[in-house]
C-alpha cells in the first residue's frame, strides 16, 4: 500500500521521537537567549574543543541494555564530527539497580569504545536507582566549526546516510545499525569524511539524524536557523522494501544532513566514501517545512 501525504503527515506529528523533544522549549527559557546545537564548543588557540551530552531512552535500557551502551557512545559520536570535531573521550553516567543490566550496559560501551576509537576518561555508577538508565559525553577537537543556525534561503539541503545495514526496533526506538558489522577503519573512514566535508567549508550548516528522525532533524536546524525548509520525500534515500514512514521515524546509524552552496561538490565526496547521497530540497524564508510527495 502506498502511503498518501496526509498519512505520512500524520505519522510524524505523533511520533514519539519527534513529540517528546517539545518539553525543550520551556527548559531553555530558564538559560536565556544562548545558542544551542548537537555539540557545544569552545575555541583555545586555533583549536575548537567540542562537547555532547545524550541520554538513551529508558525503553531501550529496559529492551536491549547492551545497545542502549554501544548507542550511548555513537549518538554523542555523531553529534561531535557533524560539527566538524574528531572524537577522543568518553564519560558516561550508569544508572540500574539490576547487576546483569549494569554489566550490559558497559559491554556495549567497551564495544563502541573500540569500535571509535575513544578513551573512556569517567565513568559513575548509581547502583540503587529506581530506573534503568546510561547518560553519556563524548568530547572532541576541530579546526573548524559547522553550526545548526547558519543555514540560509537558497542554500540545497543534503541528506548522506549508509544503508548497509539492517533495521532492529525496540518498542518505539527504532534504529537502523550500519556500523556492528563494519571494522573499525571502514567507521572511521566514513565519519572522517563527514569532518573533511566540514574542514572544506563545503557547507553553511550541519546536523546529523538523531531521535526526531530525518524530518525532524531538518526542522531543529531550521529552528536553530530561523528559516524553513521545502523537502521532496520521494528523493530521500533509503533502504530497499521499507515504507517511506518507517524511514522517516527510524534512528540511521550514520545519517548527517547538510546545507550547502555547493551541492555537487559535497555530494561526490560523500558518495565517494559510501554514503548514499541526495539533494533533497531547499532552504527558504517561511519558517515553515513543507513536503512534497507523489504529486
Amino acid at each position: 500500500m502506498q502511503e498518501s501525504l496526509q498519512q505520512i503527515i500524520e505519522e510524524l506529528r505523533k511520533f514519539r521521537g519527534l513529540s517528546r523533544k517539545s518539553c525543550i522549549g520551556d527548559i531553555l527559557k530558564v538559560f536565556g537567549e544562548r545558542e544551542f546545537d548537537d555539540a557545544g564548543f569552545l575555541k583555545i588557540d586555533d583549536f575548537y574543543i567540542v562537547v555532547s551530552t545524550d541520554g538513551i531512552t529508558e525503553d531501550l535500557v529496559k529492551a536491549d541494555p547492551w545497545l542502549a551502551g554501544y548507542y550511548s557512545v555513537l549518538v554523542n559520536v555523531n553529534d561531535v564530527v557533524v560539527k566538524g570535531a574528531k572524537p577522543l573521550g568518553y564519560v558516561n553516567v550508569v544508572s540500574s539497580p539490576d547487576h546483569q543490566t549494569r554489566l550490559m550496559i558497559a559491554k556495549g560501551i567497551e564495544t563502541a569504545l573500540k569500535k571509535y576509537g575513544l578513551k573512556l576518561l569517567k565513568g559513575h555508577t548509581h547502583p540503587d536507582t529506581s530506573y534503568e538508565a546510561i547518560d553519556a559525553a563524548v568530547i572532541g577537537v576541530a579546526k573548524r566549526i559547522a553550526r545548526s543556525s547558519t543555514a540560509s534561503p537558497g542554500d540545497k539541503i543534503l541528506l548522506a546516510v549508509d544503508l548497509d545495514g539492517s533495521f532492529g526496533q525496540k518498542g518505539w526506538v527504532k534504529c537502523f545499525d550500519s556500523t556492528q558489522h563494519k571494522s573499525p577503519e571502514e567507521l572511521r573512514r566514513m565519519l572522517f569524511t563527514v569532518i573533511d566535508v566540514v574542514e572544506s567549508s563545503l557547507v553553511t550548516a550541519s546536523r546529523d539524524v538523531s531521535a526526531p528522525g530525518i524530518i525532524g532533524s531538518i526542522a531543529m536546524l531550521c529552528e536553530s536557523s530561523n528559516v524553513g525548509a521545502s523537502i521532496n520525500l520521494e528523493v530521500i534515500p533509503k533502504p530497499e522494501n521499507t515504507s517511506i514512514i518507517d524511514w522517516l521515524t527510524a534512528y540511521p546509524a550514520l545519517g548527517f544532513i547538510f546545507t550547502t552552496s555547493k551541492a555537487q561538490e559535497c555530494l561526490r565526496l560523500l558518495e565517494s566514501k559510501g554514503y548514499h547521497v541526495s539533494i533533497i530540497g531547499e532552504i527558504n524564508n517561511t519558517k515553515k517545512i513543507t513536503l512534497q510527495y507523489r504529486g
